[in-house]
C-alpha cells in the first residue's frame, strides 16, 4: 500500500517512542537534555516513510481544548508526582527541538487551535481525500479509526514494526461497527483512555449490538424509550434500557467529546528547509546513525 500523504500524530507518536529511547541525552552547553523522543520520532518516521511512501505532515495538540470546557473530566488523570512532572517537562522540551528539525527538513506541521491533534488531522484527512489523495494515518490513537474510508488508511504501530493496517474491513472486525459508528460506540461504552465513562454497565459488544440494530445514538436512545416498539426487537438485556434513557444527554456529550471535529481552526507551522541545519542539529544531539547518507536522504525526502 503506497500513500500520496502521510500524516503523523505529533505527540502521540513521540511519547510512545521514548519509552524505547529513553535513555539518550545529549549536552547543550553546560546543560543534559533528554533526546530519545526525538530521536525515536524521526527513527519511525523514516520507517514509515520508507514503507508507504509520500509527503509527511505532522499533526500536533493545541492548548485550551473546547473538550475541557464540554467536560472538565475529559482526560483527567491523578496529580503527578515530582518525577513525573519533571518527565511532562522534559517532552514539553522535546517536542520543542523536535519542531524545529521538522521544520528544517521541510515538513509541513499543523497545530491546532483549541482543539487536539485528532481534529487536525480529520480537517487534513478530508481535504486531501476530497482532492483524491490516498491518506495514512499513523497513530495508536483508536478514535482516529471513525476517518478510515476508501481513501483514508488508519496505520497503528505495533512491537518490532509490526503494524496493524486499518482499513474499513479491519475496524468493522476490530469494533464491530462501521468506522462512522465510532464515535455511537464509544459514546455508549466509553472510553477509559479519555476519561469518559459511558453508560454504567454497557461495554462495546453491547454498544456495537444496538449500533448495528439502529443507527447512531439517536436511535439507540429513541428505541429504549419506546419500550417494547422499536423495530427490530430490543437485541440486548431490558435492564439497559432505562439505563440509557437515564443518561441520554450525557451520552448526547460524550459523543462529542470523541467525535473528531474537522471543522476546528489549525495553524500551520512553516517549514524552512535548511539541510546544513539539519546536520547541525543531528551532530549536537549525536544522532551519528541518522546522519548516514541513507538515513539523511530520507529524512529530507519527507520534506
Amino acid at each position: 500500500m503506497k500513500a500520496d500523504i502521510i500524516i503523523l500524530d505529533g505527540r502521540h507518536l513521540l511519547w510512545r517512542t521514548v519509552d524505547a529511547f529513553g535513555m539518550l541525552s545529549a549536552e547543550l552547553g553546560d546543560v543534559e537534555v533528554a533526546t530519545g523522543g526525538i530521536y525515536g520520532f524521526l527513527s519511525v518516521a523514516i520507517r514509515i516513510h520508507q514503507r508507504y511512501g509520500g509527503r509527511v505532515i505532522v499533526a500536533w495538540e493545541g492548548r485550551n481544548n473546547f473538550r475541557y470546557k464540554l467536560y472538565p473530566e475529559y482526560k483527567k488523570k491523578s496529580e503527578p508526582d515530582e518525577e513525573r512532572l519533571e518527565f511532562i517537562q522534559e517532552m514539553i522540551d522535546q517536542e520543542t527541538r523536535l519542531k524545529a528539525i521538522l521544520r528544517a527538513i521541510g515538513v509541513d506541521q499543523y497545530r491546532g487551535i483549541r482543539c487536539e491533534a485528532d481534529d487536525v488531522i480529520g480537517s487534513l484527512a478530508h481535504y486531501y481525500a476530497e482532492a483524491k489523495r490516498r491518506v495514512v494515518i499513523y497513530t495508536g490513537d483508536s478514535d482516529l479509526r471513525q476517518l478510515v474510508d476508501d481513501l483514508v488508511t488508519v496505520v497503528a504501530p505495533g512491537r518490532r514494526g509490526n503494524d496493524t493496517v486499518f482499513d474499513e474491513e479491519a475496524v468493522i472486525a476490530k469494533h464491530e461497527v462501521s468506522p462512522p459508528r465510532l464515535a455511537d460506540l464509544k459514546a455508549l461504552a466509553g472510553d477509559s483512555s479519555d476519561n469518559i465513562p459511558g453508560v454504567k454497565g454497557v461495554g462495546p459488544k453491547t454498544a456495537a449490538k444496538l449500533i448495528n440494530a439502529y443507527g447512531d445514538i439517536e436511535d439507540v436512545i429513541h428505541a429504549a424509550k419506546i419500550n417494547g416498539a422499536a423495530k427490530p426487537p430490543w437485541p440486548v438485556a431490558e435492564r439497559f434500557r432505562e439505563a440509557i434513557a437515564e443518561v441520554e444527554d450525557d451520552i448526547r456529550l460524550f459523543k462529542k467529546l470523541t467525535l473528531i471535529d474537522g471543522q476546528r481552526q489549525m495553524r500551520r507551522i512553516e517549514p524552512k528547509r535548511d539541510k546544513k541545519r539539519v546536520i547541525r542539529q543531528l551532530m549536537a544531539y549525536k544522532f551519528r546513525s541518522l546522519m548516514a547518507p541513507a538515513e539523511l536522504n530520507e529524512l529530507m525526502r519527507m520534506g
